[in-house]
């Protein structure tokens, strides 16, 4: 545990310490203004936003606030009727995050504190893209049944996302992609909640913050994998 927090602090930029303190402003400001009745909702943003960040450092302690974000988190999806969320957070990202800090913590590089990086080939990427299709058309089905609030967008942000934390895990410069996928769609299908009175406005600026970091951490990545040594993609 104390080298994970020694290889967490290695490589911050002041962009990457004012993002966080601006979120972190912006979700403890709601929190007074809403009276404090969405404590949960803000402490699942916060360390959410804190797992995203690490994770787009390369840092392996990411998963440690990604545990305590998918167990809040999965509470704010179940009270607000997105079942495909909740059950993505309980049942897949809890038990994966567990997975990503035992396989990050064995491939960090020592300078700099963060993880090696992979890129997939053609064949992998279209192999990804295919199976979160028939994914997402299975999903959407079973939400419809259910009779979940949204079930055409709640699929696909659960397949798109299963794909990401897989990508994730491995390493992969392209979980970034499929991240901004998720963090546009999650932003539409919170904003309809919201407006409808059955969603958290902290988890809305919580995934606004994540399109954000994403589109950041595409580039980085992008430009980082070539700086460091490759290992192919498995």
């Amino acid at each position: 545990m104390k080298k994970l927090f020694s290889d967490a602090l290695k490589g911050w930029s002041l962009p990457d310490l004012l993002l966080l303190s601006t979120a972190a402003v912006l979700l403890l400001a709601l929190m007074i203004y809403d009276g404090a009745q969405d404590v949960i909702g803000v402490i699942s943003a916060l360390t959410g936003i804190l797992y995203t960040l690490l994770a787009g450092k390369g840092k392996a302690l990411c998963y440690i606030f990604g545990i305590i974000n998918t167990i809040l988190y999965g509470y704010v999806a179940y009270a607000g009727g997105v079942y495909g969320d909740m059950a993505l957070n309980w049942l897949y990202y809890l038990p994966m995050m567990f997975v990503g800090l035992y396989t990050w913590s064995r491939h960090t590089e020592t300078a700099s504190g963060g993880v090696f990086r992979k890129k997939l080939t053609s064949f992998q990427r279209m192999r990804i893209i295919g199976l979160t299709g028939i994914g997402w058309l299975i999903l959407w089905s079973l939400l419809d049944y259910s009779g979940g609030s949204s079930p055409i967008l709640d699929g696909a942000t659960t397949a798109l996302s299963i794909a990401a934390m897989i990508l994730g895990v491995m390493r992969c410069f392209e979980q970034w992609l499929a991240w901004t996928a998720v963090n546009t769609l999650s932003i539409l299908m919170w904003f309809r909640l919201w407006q409808r009175g059955e969603g958290s406005l902290s988890t809305l600026i919580m995934w606004g913050v994540f399109l954000i970091c994403g589109i950041i951490f595409t580039v980085q990545w992008l430009k980082k994998k070539e700086d460091e040594p490759a290992e192919a993609a498995q």
